[in-house]
């Protein structure tokens, strides 16, 4: 009997006996565990047809036009018009800046235009004169040079004159800091009593309607890209969405360190959507060729991976599946589906891998 063991032998028959019963509890609870219940789910066949040939390519949103904007003028700001994220008409005013100096130099000018005018009309008159008094003989040939020397700097004065009173009239209207393009501001330098000189930045003004979408092609490829083609992407921001740009800007050679060729597409962004600076992954159609193709409802987007649901011996198969080109509402697949499989029409949270599937 056990009572006549020794203590360590008392002890390790115990504690065979408690991890014998223990097993005999979890095979019991085991087998009454109910079973998982056979979903019954919709399927559809795989096919396989002619689709569009894509190269995919990696690229990056950038504004159409950006530019640092300077004052082009010198004084102190008396107002701005607009705020970080202001849409800006082009010729639409940003900053104002103190007129009174351009003003006063204006007038000044405008004075000295009007009495160079007096005197080079005064020299014109005289040199008419002294022209049919030289005809005649009644004054010498030096004279008569010495007379139109000072016609020629008068009209000479007078230009500089003019010139500088549009200079000035210049300086009245560059007081008013306006938008070369039409744009959104995507910053605002100065504010309100601050001086600026003519190369001081006052906003940083971008147009992002159209967006350059720019791309690199492989040297390979580079023979597949035209203008006028048709590029879609898609960005991070908005998963799952597709964009449309036109192919534009063709780089004129290739990068002899990268062996590739620089082109842009332009993308519609009218809602304004789309920043600039958004890495944006594109596929460019080069061709056709035969693919698997399903209905876009049997393929789950998650993250940055898109899944099939196989149905293959009574049970579900999870596959995670590269998805190319979408043609009405039917998206082939490059990689992880064959023609001929069955898959879920309409994957819901119960369709998982390893689910027995309802016969």
């Amino acid at each position: 009997m056990i009572r006549h063991l020794p203590i360590a032998l008392r002890l390790a028959a115990s504690l065979l006996c408690l991890a014998a019963c223990g097993e005999r509890v979890a095979e019991g609870e085991a087998a009454n565990a109910p079973k998982a219940t056979p979903i019954h789910v919709e399927t559809v066949a795989v096919t396989e047809r002619q689709m569009p040939k894509t190269v995919l390519l990696a690229g990056s949103l950038k504004a159409f036009e950006e530019s640092d904007l300077a004052a082009n003028a010198n004084g102190r700001v008396l107002r701005t018009m607009v705020e970080r994220g202001s849409l800006v008409a082009k010729g639409g005013s940003i900053a104002q800046l103190d007129t009174r100096f351009s003003a006063l130099a204006a007038t000044e000018a405008k004075a000295n235009l009007a009495a160079a005018s007096e005197q080079k009309k005064l020299a014109e008159r005289d040199c008419e004169r002294f022209q049919r008094l030289y005809r005649k003989g009644t004054i010498s040939e030096q004279e008569f040079e010495r007379v139109m020397s000072s016609c020629k700097t008068s009209a000479e004065s007078a230009d500089a004159a003019a010139a500088r009173a549009e200079e000035a009239l210049q300086m009245v209207g560059d007081a008013t800091v306006r938008a070369p393009f039409a744009g959104l501001v995507a910053e605002r330098y100065v504010s309100p009593g601050e001086y600026v000189r003519a190369d001081s930045r006052v906003v940083h003004l971008v147009q992002i309607d159209p967006l350059r979408l720019e791309l690199t092609i492989p040297e390979a490829d580079l023979a597949a890209v035209k203008e006028g083609q048709k590029v879609d992407f898609q960005v991070d921001a908005f998963p799952g969405e597709s964009f449309t740009g036109i192919v534009r800007y063709i780089g004129p050679a290739v990068r002899a360190t990268t062996r590739d060729l620089v082109f842009e597409a332009l993308v519609p962004n009218a809602d304004r959507r789309l920043k600039p600076g958004l890495f944006a992954s594109a596929q460019l159609v080069v061709g056709s060729e035969p693919l698997p193709v399903v209905p876009a409802s049997a393929l789950r987007h998650d993250g940055e991976s898109w899944r099939a649901f196989v149905v293959e011996g009574g049970q579900i198969e999870e596959r995670v599946v590269q998805a190319g080109p979408t043609v009405g509402g039917e998206v082939a697949v490059l990689n992880g589906l064959a023609p001929g499989e069955r898959l879920v029409t309409h994957p819901t949270e119960q369709t998982a891998d390893g689910v027995a599937v309802a016969q």
